[in-house]
């Protein structure tokens, strides 16, 4: 019995070593937490965590305008480059017979791929980016009332181009207008003889 007292003395004693040692570890912790705290109010920073959040996303929405603005940057030439291509398919769509809404139609497919950082909307092409930023609200207003007419002349072009390939394909699909312009319908004629010389 001796041993089994001994041996549960020894453990209560053990575990009291152990709460003590990490009753003292915790207080050096906590120390050290107290401390850190002191210096970081010291250097200025804030102890509130909601307001050391609002630094760490002022920092982030900084670091986003950035890089916006050298994304504009780069894509600024392309975006002029792209405009320019529209604006001059636009003036060829007359002498073209209107195969340059070919381009318009390409134009407004890549901008509903990649955006307006690098296509334009229809209407945008005709008001250089400067004069919008200087015009404000009276820009984009013009800007959008040429392109509800350029979206609609558009339509336009395409149903009839739509409409002439139709009528293409139902001018060969119907059999007799297909002989008549392969020469099927004249094989049964016999051959003229030409003299002989």
């Amino acid at each position: 019995m001796n041993n089994i007292d001994e041996r549960l003395l020894a453990a209560s004693k053990a575990d009291k070593q152990k709460q003590k040692e990490m009753s003292y570890s915790d207080q050096l912790r906590q120390q050290r937490l107290a401390e850190a705290d002191g210096e970081r109010q010291a250097g200025g920073e804030s102890g509130s965590l909601r307001e050391r959040a609002m630094k760490v996303r002022q920092a982030m929405d900084i670091k986003q305008k950035a890089k916006d603005k050298i994304g504009e940057k780069v894509t600024a030439p392309a975006r002029l480059g792209t405009s320019n291509a529209l604006r001059w398919a636009w003036g060829a769509l007359l002498p073209s017979w209107g195969l340059s809404s070919i381009w318009i139609n390409i134009h407004v497919f890549l901008k509903a791929v990649f955006g307006e950082k690098l296509f334009c909307k229809l209407g945008d092409e005709w008001v250089p980016p400067k004069a919008a930023e200087m015009t404000g609200e009276a820009g984009k207003t013009v800007g959008k009332a040429i392109g509800l007419v350029e979206v609609m002349v558009l339509i336009f072009i395409d149903l009839i181009i739509f409409f002439i390939i139709v009528g293409f394909f139902a001018m060969f699909t119907d059999e007799s207008t297909f002989k008549e312009m392969t020469g099927e319908a004249n094989k049964a004629q016999p051959a003229a003889v030409q003299p002989a010389k």
